[in-house]
């Protein structure tokens, strides 16, 4: 059973899909102003936070920095913007998924589902494993990767486990559908961009070291620089 702290002022929102969150066995805890989100993200300890953008008082994005400067809770966004510019600056703020309004509690569900059982999958890992990639050094207890030269990388939850799932197949191409059911894990939301967005942001931190290749748009292939 997780926590999950709903931070969102539509009532049209909040009533059902509280609803189906209690009813898929989770407590649900929600929060209708931003101003006084951050106070009951410390005092309730949530699994998961869902988080939409536009909230009176401080807004998502605001919301979404100050948990990432204290916590890697997970953070699911919600929101009615469809640039792609949006949901690729919050992605690189260290938000996990981004779900556009309108959209479907059983898919929303489905996403918190999934990065649940990844942390649960995780912290049955008690044995330090260090994976050697290029110059990198990835330890998946710790989730922390470094230069041979000690220097660390910054990523985001998701960004390591890709980076971590390139290192384990090395000497493959990385068929994109199988990227997004493995790490991202919604085999029935193939059409979703997230992974891409994901993808790039991660290019963007170890292309000193790591040169991720896209052929033809569905497969990935990974080349030590």
């Amino acid at each position: 059973m997780a926590k999950i702290l709903l931070i969102e002022d539509d009532t049209g929102i909040i009533t059902p899909l509280s609803l189906y969150i209690e009813q898929s066995g989770h407590n649900i805890i929600t929060c209708e102003n931003g101003n006084d989100a951050m106070e009951l993200f410390v005092q309730e300890k949530p699994t998961l936070v869902v988080l939409d953008i536009n909230l009176p008082g401080k807004n998502g994005i605001e919301i979404c920095k100050e948990i990432r400067s204290i916590s890697e809770t997970p953070i699911i966004i919600l929101s009615a913007r469809e640039s792609e510019d949006d949901k690729v600056m919050l992605l690189e703020l260290g938000a996990d998924d981004y779900v556009s309004k309108p959209f479907s509690p059983r898919e929303l569900m489905a996403r918190i589902a999934t990065i649940i059982k990844r942390m649960e999958n995780r912290k049955k890992s008690k044995s330090s494993k260090i994976i050697s990639m290029g110059n990198l050094y990835i330890d998946s207890k710790n989730f922390t990767v470094e230069t041979t030269g000690n220097l660390p990388i910054r990523l985001t939850k998701t960004e390591f486990a890709i980076l971590e799932y390139f290192a384990k197949n090395t000497d493959s191409v990385i068929k994109r559908e199988s990227l997004m059911k493995d790490i991202i894990g919604y085999d029935n939301y193939l059409y979703d961009r997230t992974i891409d967005t994901h993808v790039k942001n991660l290019r963007k931190k170890i292309w000193e070291s790591i040169e991720i290749e896209t052929i033809r748009g569905i497969w990935y292939k990974i080349h030590i620089v």
